[in-house]
């Protein structure tokens, strides 16, 4: 289930209450709206999140500049925390 704006509801000790009683079930969050590399290990970290979304790793003004490098090293340090959090996939 995509959990949005995630951020503004509380981030990750929400989600982490909202996953208690469904965690029998197998249902899985996706956390998007305030994610980003600060806290993205945190919810990697819940057994409950399957995915995360975020435009801090291709914001728009990136884009529109063609600034391919700040995205490959946004893409880059977000595969560094998901490899901590997680382990090497």
């Amino acid at each position: 289930m995509k959990f949005f704006p995630a951020g503004a509801f509380g981030g990750v000790a929400t989600l982490e209450a909202f996953s208690a009683p469904y965690r029998h079930t197998g249902v899985k969050f996706m956390p998007t709206g305030g994610v980003g590399t600060a806290n993205l290990e945190a919810y990697l970290k819940l057994d409950t999140v399957a995915a995360v979304g975020g435009t801090w790793i291709a914001k728009k003004d990136d884009l529109a500049a063609g600034k391919w490098d700040n995205i490959r090293n946004a893409c880059k340090a977000a595969l560094e925390i998901v490899a901590r959090a997680r382990g090497p996939r």
